[in-house]
């Protein structure tokens, strides 16, 4: 029996929560074609006979350009850290300066490393053969695999070569489990997925979500109430969109969403609140919840 945990590191927008996704067969982190939509680690566990993987989705490494950006890659640096192996999801293109840089983070761990060249599923294998290459050239790899996290080409082998390098230990989480995050933390995941979806290339990533209210009424009901934050009243006017219909369209798909999960129907109620230069405040990080 093994089991253990394993980082999933790389660039912004590379795959990582569709990745994780795969892994565990469930929808856990958000997926959105704009990097940093994941900001907090999320882990998802699976569990087979051979032993049990926890996986930990990581933010994406990148220049922090404010705090909030400052506080992604320390939580990145330190997932790294307390894990047993790690994924290095890269595209399917030759190595470029920033991929030096997540190299340098890499070689300071002592942790196996497995090179994941996603999105296959867009390129040709003569394509793939001198990425391969020349990733090759620059690490000691114990495996290189050739994946698409959205098609689930090479996921199969992924899970047999990590149980392989994995220690032997008895399972740390249940069975049936598929995550140790809260379902409350969840929950905030999926609002803040619709509010990236939605708002397309209109908002820059000055967004948060917080979670204000979660309870379990009478029968099968749950009411959630949430806040948007951004930074200024025209971003304000943009969520919220004429006369309310862009925040009701995020508020609709994310109650669907919502309501898959918790297999209960869902009361969703969503404000937008202006915090001007919210990612610059080290107060104001620790209460939207970006701390430890």
């Amino acid at each position: 029996m093994k089991s253990g945990y394993a980082a999933i590191i790389g660039r912004p927008n590379v795959g990582k929560s569709t990745l994780l996704n795969r892994l565990v067969g469930e929808k856990l982190a958000g997926v959105s074609s704009k990097p940093q939509t994941t900001r907090h680690g999320i882990r998802g566990i699976l569990t087979r006979p051979e032993g049990q993987i926890v996986y930990v989705d990581t933010p994406g490494l990148h220049d922090p350009k404010d705090l909030l950006g400052e506080w992604m890659v320390g939580q990145a640096r330190k997932f790294l850290s307390e894990v047993h192996l790690a994924y290095w999801v890269v595209f399917p293109r030759s190595p470029e300066p920033d991929d030096e840089k997540v190299l340098e983070i890499l070689r300071s761990t002592n942790i196996p490393v497995i090179l994941l060249i996603n999105q296959t599923d867009r390129v040709t294998k003569p394509e793939l053969l001198p990425v391969i290459d020349a990733y090759r050239k620059m690490y000691s790899f114990p495996e290189i695999i050739p994946i698409s996290a959205k098609t689930g080409d090479q996921i199969e082998l992924l899970i047999r070569k990590t149980l392989e390098l994995l220690p032997e230990g008895e399972p740390l989480f249940p069975a049936d489990q598929i995550s140790d995050q809260n379902e409350r933390f969840l929950v905030r995941e999926m609002i803040a997925e619709k509010l990236f979806h939605f708002m397309g290339e209109e908002l820059p990533y000055v967004t948060t979500v917080v979670l204000e209210d979660f309870k379990e009424k009478s029968g099968r009901l749950v009411s959630i109430q949430a806040t948007i934050v951004v930074e200024r009243d025209s971003q304000k006017a943009m969520v919220i969109g004429r006369k309310g219909q862009k925040i009701k369209q995020i508020g609709q798909a994310a109650r669907l969403d919502i309501e898959r999960f918790l297999g209960k129907k869902v009361f969703l109620e969503l404000w937008v609140k202006t915090h001007e230069h919210w990612k610059r405040n080290q107060d104001m990080i620790r209460r939207l919840g970006y701390e430890g």
